[in-house]
């Protein structure tokens, strides 16, 4: 089928479903074959909405395929084959659109000899064997800036910009995406370049055959002839003092022949019980980096990132209502974010804030269902603040509140918009819509200025002072002075 015909039968099935239904399973719908015996249909965004389809749609399907190909109709007597994802190469699972040969795609799946072998000279991944992570798909935050830009580093100079590097920090943090990250792209800019990404309990499990069988030279040459050592989850190697030292001795061999290191742990080497001193000694000799926890704002990004690929319908309010009463690691969120999607997709539910209360009951905090005197208190609270917030600004900036409202694009009026903005999210529970109306503008220009002023204040010392300063006021504290201090320890 031609990458024309399949958009065709997309876009007649979607203008035969009905006003309500969900259509976000058909939005890179693929049809890529019609035999005698079958269909063969591709592009859908997740396993979840197979059996939406099979079970909803299969015989509209049937109908539109019968009125669009007559002459090789009846459909309902063909077997339907359908394809989760493309072969599409690309850092997401899912695109909206798909440009590729859907003739040769069709073959492989015809005929399973076709199929790519992969090759003998692929470097062991322990930790992920489909991982398709990137750095530039890893969404920076306040906390995790200084991590990015120095694994950035360590791809552009491996073995000279830090070495050994030390990437710790909580479960959900993102450590393993780095790692994952480092090592792509340590392959795609140098093929050549034999890299291995192992997880410290495969490693340990690694060490403890090759000595049973007294084949360690196996076992050192499997990692000390590499370009790129890069090792997950340090804290399981503590239980055995002969794999530490067999690590220590690894590094060393490593180190003398300028092999870059990586080696991702909760904690940092000085804090790691039953870690030996000549282990701890030469981990500290190199960076050490806490990478941090993402903050509410980058959660928000992350799970937003995540919803597109699955072509989940998540609006920024709802995700901003599941970081906020939602506690833990970015896989949690990720497994809200699969219940919300079973939903929107098998039941045929719009997602909102009421469902995901009802959805999610048992994993979000009690926050999300405030007696009404609470949410009273809170609403009367967050309209006193809201005039302070204003009338602070207007003062500071020396503008009127219709000119923090006009469309004037002059930098006096630019940074009290974004000042406002800043303060209103930070100090009210008051959604992007709600600030957005507060300041004559729509929801996706306050998204964006949140963004923006986040950057700036990574970036700017005084900017992040003025901020926080003003936050402070407002609430009524004692202004620091040790902002830019703050700004330092936020970064890392």
């Amino acid at each position: 089928m031609t990458h024309k015909q399949s958009l065709e039968f997309k876009e007649s099935v979607r203008s035969s479903l009905t006003a309500n239904a969900s259509q976000s399973w058909l939005n890179s719908l693929q049809l890529l074959k019609i035999t005698p015996a079958k269909v063969v249909i591709a592009g859908i965004p997740h396993k979840v909405y197979l059996y939406e389809i099979k079970t909803n749609h299969e015989k509209l399907l049937t109908k539109v395929l019968d009125k669009l190909y007559p002459e090789k109709a009846p459909f309902s007597e063909k077997k339907f084959i359908y394809k989760i994802g493309s072969n599409l190469k690309t850092r997401k699972a899912v695109q909206t659109e798909f440009n590729l040969n859907q003739e040769q795609f069709a073959a492989k799946i015809d005929n399973p000899e076709l199929q790519e072998k992969p090759s003998s000279k692929q470097p062991e991944t322990a930790v992920s064997n489909s991982s398709v992570n990137l750095l530039d798909s890893f969404i920076p935050g306040k906390r995790n800036l200084l991590a990015i830009r120095a694994c950035k580093a360590v791809v552009d100079m491996p073995g000279i910009a830090f070495n050994p590097f030390i990437i710790y920090g909580e479960s959900g943090s993102g450590k393993s995406h780095l790692l994952e990250g480092i090592n792509n792209e340590m392959q795609h800019a140098i093929p050549k370049k034999q890299t291995v990404l192992v997880s410290a309990e495969d490693f340990l499990n690694n060490f403890v055959t090759h000595l049973r069988i007294n084949k360690m030279k196996d076992f050192r040459d499997k990692y000390r002839k590499v370009d790129v050592f890069l090792l997950d989850d340090l804290h399981a190697l503590t239980p055995s003092s002969k794999c530490q030292t067999e690590l220590l001795y690894t590094i060393n061999a490593l180190r003398k022949k300028k092999a870059q290191i990586v080696i991702a742990c909760k904690e940092p080497p000085t804090q790691m019980q039953s870690l030996s001193a000549g282990l701890c000694g030469k981990l500290e000799s190199g960076l050490t980096v806490d990478i941090g926890m993402p903050d509410n704002l980058t959660k928000v990004e992350i799970l937003e990132s995540k919803a597109k690929e699955r072509a989940i319908p998540l609006s920024n309010e709802l995700a901003n209502f599941i970081v906020q009463h939602i506690k833990g690691g970015i896989g949690r969120l990720e497994g809200a974010l699969i219940r919300l999607g079973v939903h929107a997709s098998l039941l045929n539910e719009e997602l909102t804030t009421e469902l995901a209360q009802y959805a999610l009951k048992d994993w979000l905090d009690n926050s999300s269902q405030k007696p009404d005197t609470e949410k009273l208190f809170s609403e009367h609270y967050t309209d006193e603040t809201e005039k302070k917030i204003i009338r602070r600004i207007c003062v500071m900036f020396q503008i009127s509140e219709d000119g923090l409202r006009s469309q004037s694009r002059d930098r006096k009026h630019i940074k009290a918009r974004q000042a406002t903005v800043f303060l209103l999210k930070e100090l009210t529970s008051l959604s992007l819509n709600e600030i957005g109306k507060i300041i004559g503008r729509n929801h996706s220009t306050v998204h964006s200025t949140l963004k923006k002023v986040r950057l700036r204040m990574t970036e700017d010392d005084f900017f992040l002072k003025q901020m926080k300063t003003f936050q402070q006021q407002i609430e009524n504290k004692p202004v620091s002075s040790q902002i830019p201090e703050q700004k330092r320890n936020f970064s890392l």
